[in-house]
């Protein structure tokens, strides 16, 4: 007689934990980290930039008018005992922006009218009690010769900044006892034209207190 086998039993399902593997972590999208990164440090060198800029000295083109041209030379020319030039009968156009005596420890002092013109050009005169070839040189930029060219019955010599930005008019004589540079941004006509302009203050319209450089 037969013996019925027995029927297997089913086969349990083995325990999650050993069939499945704990999935990894979802990595992170490769580049956002280090672009955030990029931005803050980029933010942070820009702040750092602009309270550098803030604080770092500079020099700005004057925008204010100088009312009382001739109020300053003569007050400068009683203290120095000097007769300083200034610009006379300038076009429309022309604003006096710099007038000031220059002073340093150590340097000469330096007369300084200086006008804004048309088409964002400059010039000043500049002048000194014997001015010597070192203060000419500062005056004009270290520049070249290019000549020379009679104004208002003058000789002046023609000096031009190796950049080309600055041209300049040296007097070879005094001009009311003081040597006398005229320089400016403007090109060679408008700086002799200006230069033509240019005379003491005794013998110019704004001699006279009240009086204006029309």
């Amino acid at each position: 007689m037969t013996t019925p086998s027995t029927p297997a039993e089913p086969s349990r399902p083995a325990p999650a934990s050993a069939t499945a593997q704990t999935a990894p972590p979802p990595q992170q999208r490769r580049g956002m980290g280090s672009t955030k990164n990029m931005v803050i440090s980029a933010v942070v060198v820009a702040l750092a930039c602009l309270a550098w800029w803030a604080f770092v000295p500079r020099q700005e083109k004057v925008t204010r008018p100088v009312a009382d041209v001739g109020g300053i030379a003569r007050e400068i020319g009683i203290s120095q005992r000097w007769d300083p030039a200034v610009a006379d009968g300038l076009p429309k156009g022309w604003t006096p922006v710099n007038v000031r005596l220059r002073t340093a420890a150590g340097a000469t002092p330096t007369w300084q009218a200086g006008y804004d013109g048309p088409g964002d050009g400059y010039a000043a005169v500049l002048q000194t009690k014997g001015g010597n070839d070192a203060w000419v040189s500062a005056q004009t930029g270290s520049g070249t010769g290019k000549g020379t060219v009679a104004i208002a019955g003058g000789q002046w010599k023609k000096v031009e900044r190796s950049d080309g930005e600055q041209r300049s008019l040296v007097r070879t004589t005094p001009l009311g006892g003081l040597t006398t540079v005229v320089t400016g941004t403007g090109d060679w006509t408008q700086l002799q034209d200006f230069a033509a302009r240019v005379k003491p203050l005794s013998a110019s319209a704004l001699a006279t207190p009240g009086s204006s450089a029309g």
